[in-house]
């Protein structure tokens, strides 16, 4: 549905039962989703007109989960893991693009780093 909706052309994983979400360390917060930098944040989107995400049909959603961005290359290591600290909180769409050209030359023979990197 989102990537329908979004009409992503990366390839990603829709996580329905939470499972990697798990794995990666990720959890829930009340106190972190509704700060007041948060609450700042949507009134802020509101006010200029934005609209803000929309819960999708037959989707079980849980407005409490934090999120987190990774990035797995071709061979699946984990290149990229950034656990949000609040909903607000995620890497730049430039960090992420320099990951992702990483891996790109990774792909073209250059060996896998062992760790992944963390922001």
């Amino acid at each position: 549905m989102w990537l329908e909706s979004t009409k992503c052309e990366f390839p990603l994983f829709v996580d329905e039962d939470r499972q990697l979400y798990k794995a990666f360390g990720l959890g829930r917060s009340i106190k972190k989703v509704w700060n007041m930098d948060s609450m700042k944040y949507y009134g802020q989107q509101k006010a200029l007109g934005r609209s803000l995400p929309k819960s999708f049909e037959n989707v079980e959603d849980d407005p409490h989960q934090m999120g987190g961005d990774f990035v797995v290359d071709e061979e699946g290591v984990l290149r990229l893991m950034y656990r949000s600290k609040v909903p607000s909180d995620r890497p730049t769409v430039d960090r992420l693009i320099a990951v992702m050209k990483e891996c790109e030359q990774r792909s073209d023979g250059e060996p896998p780093a062992k760790k992944p990197k963390t922001c």
